[in-house]
């Protein structure tokens, strides 16, 4: 079998990717997946999407990312997009004050972030505010269901023309006079490639790219999400709990999913009680009323990070036809549409189209270019 175009990993970048050659009228595309479709970190994701940032790169992108969020919810038919925005709860002066200047340094990029005292800040969620002095709300970010997102795009992808192979792990590259000649499937099955191999296989694209003598500088950071059973909405923004890193996010189903920072070992995905404690504990205070809903489960997922906490996009050195696009630190199902547009530009035109594309290259590491990324959470 010949290919033009074989993307490896079946998550939000992957799917993104194929989508956007194949409304560019590429044929042969073909999608590998070891698993199944979202069994990385976008099927382990809370859904969010923001361009309330503090880098010019990912507020930039994310803007961007925003606009073609909104064209996919109409034309793909079943993906939902909602913008019932971001509310970060500042309890501490010092966080008030450093949040001030982060809502006019994104203001400045188009950002359309405020400041919210605490007696508005109950216009927008019905929250106990204890010890919240303040909130910045971002308008602009939304959310969009995961599943759904899966599932209508697998769907479009196919109408396409678009092949998915799923359980079909790629095992090796085969290199030859400075590009990839084929990959293999399950260390049996050789696919020839005549165009490009994009790696898009999250914390996986470590391993994949040192076979072939490739460095990427990716740490796995396992992250715990809970879901609950439906319950009555209340809740529009995702809302953070800044000092500690914690978040809730209710999605149409009226399911909550609750997060916190809560430091394991890197291979370490097993479930930790200590999660769970925290993370009810924290955000009951503001929200009582999720003491009442039932939790459903816990699972734990991927952030695969780089040292600047943004994402490597580009070929990879030595290869002119194999593409990187992995590091997202977290956002990655985010920023996904824009970065499947910049990976189909870089297949069809040579080069992404935006300069702060051409910032994420790999070679930024060893050359001491990294960005930098403080409006992190989960």
């Amino acid at each position: 079998m010949v290919v033009e175009v074989a993307i490896i990993g079946g998550g939000s970048t992957g799917l993104m990717t194929a989508y956007y050659l194949a409304r560019e009228g590429v044929k042969d595309i073909h999608l590998f997946e070891e698993r199944y479709l979202g069994f990385g970190s976008t099927g382990r994701c809370a859904g969010g999407v923001r361009a309330s940032f503090a880098s010019d790169v990912h507020v930039r992108l994310m803007k961007e990312s925003i606009s073609r969020w909104l064209s996919l919810r109409e034309e793909v038919s079943g993906l939902e997009f909602v913008q019932d925005g971001y509310l970060w709860l500042l309890t501490t002066e010092e966080l008030v004050e450093a949040h001030k200047r982060l809502s006019a340094y994104q203001n400045s990029l188009g950002v359309p972030t405020r400041i919210l005292e605490r007696d508005e800040i109950r216009e927008v969620v019905p929250i106990e505010l204890n010890d919240v002095l303040a909130a910045l709300y971002d308008p602009m970010a939304g959310k969009a269901s995961p599943l759904k997102f899966l599932w209508s795009v697998r769907r479009r992808l196919r109408e396409l023309g678009v092949a998915i192979h799923e359980y079909a792990p790629v095992t090796n590259v085969r290199i030859s006079g400075g590009r990839a000649r084929s990959i293999t499937i399950n260390e049996s099955k050789e696919v020839e490639v005549s165009g490009y191999v994009v790696v898009a296989a999250g914390v996986w694209c470590k391993d994949i790219l040192e076979r072939i003598g490739v460095k990427i500088p990716l740490k796995k950071d396992p992250h715990h999400l809970l879901v609950t059973e439906r319950y009555a909405r209340f809740i529009k923004p995702l809302t953070i709990h800044k000092e500690s890193g914690s978040y809730i996010v209710q999605h149409e189903t009226g399911s909550l999913l609750i997060g916190t920072e809560y430091p394991v070992p890197e291979d370490d995905t097993t479930l930790r009680y200590g999660y769970l404690r925290k993370a009810v504990t924290i955000m009951s205070k503001y929200f009582p009323q999720i003491l009442s809903a039932n939790l459903l489960r816990v699972w734990v997922g991927y952030y695969e990070n780089t040292p600047d906490h943004h994402p490597i996009i580009g070929t990879t050195p030595n290869t002119e036809n194999i593409i990187v696009a992995t590091g997202f630190s977290g956002h990655g199902y985010m920023m996904s549409p824009i970065i499947g547009e910049e990976i189909k530009n870089i297949i069809l035109e040579g080069k992404p189209k935006l300069p702060e594309t051409k910032q994420l290259r790999l070679e930024r590491f060893e050359e001491g270019k990294l960005l930098k990324e403080t409006a992190i959470f989960g």
